[in-house]
């Protein structure tokens, strides 16, 4: 079934088709103009969406998610727009010079960092007009950068690619990596893509390590009995994850909690040692180890803040157990009152309790107690001050 839009631009074509070619590069043109002043308009929503912390608010664990799960941007298009957001509000030039489709977007997002008070008109002025590359050359022109001493160093042999001769089934099967690139242009153009799918069940890994990972893999590979460390590296790296995930995941810790305490006694009936009298003020905000793991195996090892469209913040990294009523107003360590959080969203609820200005002078306490005293003073930069840490939360009561 077609869609409405689907339809408009099947006629869409059609009133093009029937422009001059004049007519249709000026309409081409307003249609740039429309969407650079959007663009603008959207950086500025962002970086108020940003002030705000908006972003958290919405159930999200940092702007970055929220602009692509929420928004549906692509992730190339909202590191760029974060970052002319992040100088936005102290240089609205910024947005002008888009809107009016002096610079891209791609130059703005290179002009970002090296924008001050007294250069930001002469670097959009200079750069009107530029494209990309023209914009790092007039950049590295301004700040040059280190050039490279000339170096001999052994460059290892590609193997022979053999086009014609598919990977066997068995090597497959193994999930041994693909052959090193032979050339430039079989590298893939995103660094980043490091863990790509090869087939509906199975995934290509690619980084670099050093000499002492090397020499760690093989001796794991001897301790474990692997034989031939190159074509058994997947087996060997998913013995080497269970034994790390046995010792440190919460989830295991909880099932061997929960297997020892079946083998007792059912019959005799013990009270909790973490259960805590809600008359009785509770002297510390410590949470026993058994507490925590329940908690977190309540919330599914995933952050527990919920916004109030029913978004659930996705993190399920650095978790820190807090206390739904606080613990300064409560001094409660009741189990019931205990909820799973990011830091992010621990500290945003923090700032709703008590005020940002509170937690950023708690914040700036325990960062002068911790300093050297040649550090002391010499001031804390805003991105840093504004985002409370498990640390710093956990005294304000």
């Amino acid at each position: 079934m077609q869609t409405t839009f689907q339809s408009k631009f099947e006629n869409y074509f059609v009133t093009l088709e029937e422009l001059s070619t004049e007519a249709l590069d000026g309409s081409a043109r307003t249609l740039v103009l429309a969407e650079k002043q959007n663009a603008a308009k959207l950086i500025a929503h962002i970086a108020e969406m940003s002030r705000r912390k908006g972003a958290l608010e919405r159930g999200y664990k940092n702007l970055f998610c929220y602009c692509v799960e929420r928004l549906n941007l692509s992730e190339g298009a909202v590191a760029m727009r974060i970052q002319i957001a992040n100088v936005s509000r102290r240089f609205p030039q910024v947005l002008a010079a888009l809107a009016e489709n002096r610079i891209s977007l791609s130059v703005a997002a290179l002009l970002a960092p090296h924008l001050q008070e007294d250069n930001v008109d002469t670097l959009l002025s200079d750069c009107a007009g530029m494209t990309k590359r023209k914009a790092e050359e007039y950049l590295v022109a301004l700040k040059p950068k280190p050039v490279f001493q000339p170096s001999i160093r052994k460059q290892p042999t590609p193997p022979q690619r053999q086009a014609a001769t598919p990977p066997q089934e068995d090597e497959q099967e193994q999930g041994s990596l693909p052959p090193v690139a032979s050339s430039r242009m079989d590298i893939p153009r995103r660094s980043s893509n490091l863990v790509q799918p090869a087939r509906p069940e199975e995934y290509n890994f690619r980084f670099t390590a050093n000499r002492e990972f090397k020499d760690k893999l093989e001796r794991l590979a001897e301790v474990l009995g692997v034989e031939n460390v190159r074509t058994h590296m997947a087996e060997l790296l998913e013995q080497a994850l269970d034994l790390a995930l046995d010792k440190k995941d919460p989830k295991k810790k909880l099932e061997r909690r929960q297997a020892r305490e079946s083998k007792q006694n059912a019959s005799v009936e013990k009270p909790r040692p973490d259960e805590i009298s809600p008359s009785v003020p509770a002297k510390s905000r410590y949470i026993p180890s058994e507490v925590r793991e329940r908690v977190l195996a309540r919330a599914g090892h995933r952050c527990e803040f919920v916004s109030e469209d029913g978004t659930r913040c996705t993190s399920r990294t650095g978790l820190e157990i807090e206390h739904t009523r606080p613990f300064a107003l409560f001094r409660d360590n009741d189990e019931r009152w205990l909820a799973a959080l990011c830091a992010a969203h621990n500290g945003f609820m923090a700032e709703h309790v008590y005020g940002a200005a509170f937690i950023r002078r708690k914040i700036d306490e325990r960062l002068r107690q911790n300093a050297p005293a040649q550090h002391v003073g010499r001031g804390i930069s805003e991105d840093s001050r504004s985002r409370p840490t498990a640390r710093a939360t956990s005294q304000r009561g």
